[in-house]
């Protein structure tokens, strides 16, 4: 069962956001929504059917909601650690999946960052944050998620002027405890290391050779079996059938056989990995299930970096 959110952040009098855990009785509160005055409910229980501490309104508008307030919460308190950050020329690294080559990616976000603006109006859009480089341009911008995600028009404009997106999603006032290691770890960044394509500007994928050191399954006698691997998610393999001329010779120029064979299976002709003794040959289904996924996550098989490739234009 989710957590019930609850107004855990206000501001004093003096403008200044405060955490509920900080806060005191004797002063006065309110809320970063609305403006209005809060009650602070601070009992120093503990344990079960008590409430951590909060604030409550004494009055609730109709639009003003504890996720909106976390949102504002968790904004705030990132935007100025980001531009503490950027004073001191610290490294603010982060960590993430990428959703397009499928490696984990590591960077420091404030690299190529000189300025920082909450709410920054792009015409199209308000970016919670927006991050600025050398030349006044907004480079990245991060989207903070409690119910609402970016609309498509949002996205759309980012991906359309290379801004690249970062989304963290926050669950819990909890959140506001552990800003960094929100940043650390994003829940989506939308850039990935590998070139783009000059032709349609998706990101290209990695293609590294992958040869084995075998024995024949029919005489015994050791062969090489080699396939392409292109950690393109679910299609991230390549067959002999499917290598290109480049491929191919530079197969074979690490000791490879590759011949034209018949498959019964198949009722057809196509490149395969052959033994150079009895010529038996590894078939298209026994290549993915007994060798590609067997060595799938195996660390020191020789490895041929073959460049990039765009799997959208197919080049």
């Amino acid at each position: 069962m989710k957590k019930q959110l609850l107004y855990v952040t206000a501001f004093n009098e003096n403008g200044i956001l405060v955490k509920a855990n900080d806060a005191e009785k004797t002063n006065r509160y309110y809320c970063p929504i609305c403006k209005n005055e809060l009650i602070l409910r601070k009992s120093g229980k503990v344990g079960k059917g008590s409430k951590r501490p909060h604030f409550a309104h004494y009055h609730l508008t109709e639009n003003c909601t504890p996720e909106g307030v976390l949102h504002y919460s968790f904004k705030k308190m990132l935007l100025e650690k980001i531009k503490e950050n950027i004073r001191n020329k610290t490294v603010m690294n982060m960590i993430w999946k990428c959703n397009y080559c499928h490696k984990k990616h590591e960077g420091n976000l404030l690299k190529k960052v000189f300025d920082v603006k909450d709410e920054y109006d792009m015409n199209i859009c308000r970016p919670d944050i927006a991050l600025f480089n050398e030349k006044g341009n907004v480079f990245v911008v991060i989207e903070i998620v409690v119910t609402h995600k970016p609309d498509d028009n949002a996205i759309d404009y980012y991906k359309a002027n290379n801004i690249i997106l970062i989304q963290i999603n926050l669950d819990s006032e909890d959140n506001l405890e552990n800003i960094d290691e929100k940043l650390n770890n994003p829940s989506i960044v939308d850039f990935c290391f590998n070139p783009k394509c000059p032709n349609c500007g998706n990101y290209k994928i990695k293609k590294e050779l992958v040869v084995l050191d075998k024995k024949c399954y029919k005489c015994g006698r050791p062969m090489k079996i080699c396939y392409i691997s292109s950690n393109n998610g679910s299609n991230g393999f390549e067959k002999p059938s499917e290598f290109n001329e480049k491929e191919i010779n530079f197969a074979k120029s690490k000791g490879v056989l590759l011949e034209m064979r018949y498959s019964k299976t198949a009722n057809e002709k196509y490149l395969a990995n052959t033994c150079p003794n009895c010529k038996a040959f590894v078939g298209d289904w026994f290549l993915y299930d007994n060798y590609i996924l067997e060595n799938i996550y195996e660390k020191n098989i020789p490895k041929y970096d073959m460049g990039y490739y765009c799997d959208e234009c197919n080049k």
